[in-house]
């Protein structure tokens, strides 16, 4: 995870495939002093897919000292969400939480926070294909821009994972950029 270019946190994506699907943990901590204010972001999401269906998300935040803990199970497009600092919630508006990992999102017009399960309408847009620079190389991807009430730019890869996202926090560049567990760990 970037800020202005400078290495701020990061987000670890695990996908383990499972007889009936996948379960996919999502790691994410960042911490920047911008003056004299510090702003903290560690969350922790576990999502299990039965095929490329979601149904299931638990999720933990702690957001500059605010903390959220909520689960959500889906039946189809209908879901039932619960938990501290979000309520209750049931619908069948076949939202999922804004995880871009996947490149099926990019089908979505309903979403909800990861952080406090906020409701967001998006509009996704097709760019097109283009090269983006991931480590060190050009590297094939699709690019979207999403709208509405999340704005982001998303490139995904030839295998339909996430390669980059960029947007704007409170003024500065923020860029999240895939690399190979394998180049962490040189």
């Amino acid at each position: 995870v970037l800020k202005d270019g400078e290495p701020i946190g990061y987000e670890k994506v695990v996908i383990t495939p499972t007889a009936t699907g996948r379960t996919v943990t999502v790691d994410t901590l960042t911490d920047v002093r911008v003056l004299f204010l510090k702003f903290h972001y560690d969350h922790q999401r576990t999502e299990q897919w039965h095929g490329n269906k979601l149904v299931a998300v638990e999720t933990t935040t702690n957001d500059d000292g605010t903390h959220y803990n909520w689960q959500a199970s889906y039946e189809a497009d209908c879901y039932q969400l619960a938990g501290k600092g979000v309520g209750k919630r049931e619908a069948c508006d076949g939202a999922w939480p804004l995880t871009l990992w996947l490149e099926d999102i990019t089908t979505k017009t309903d979403l909800y926070s990861v952080i406090n399960a906020e409701p967001y309408a998006v509009k996704i847009e097709r760019v097109g294909t283009e090269n983006v620079r991931i480590e060190n190389r050009e590297t094939p991807a699709t690019h979207y821009i999403m709208s509405g009430d999340v704005q982001r730019d998303l490139w995904y890869g030839t295998d339909n994972k996430l390669l980059k996202t960029s947007f704007k926090r409170k003024g500065y560049d923020i860029d999240f950029i895939r690399v190979d567990a394998m180049t962490l760990q040189k």
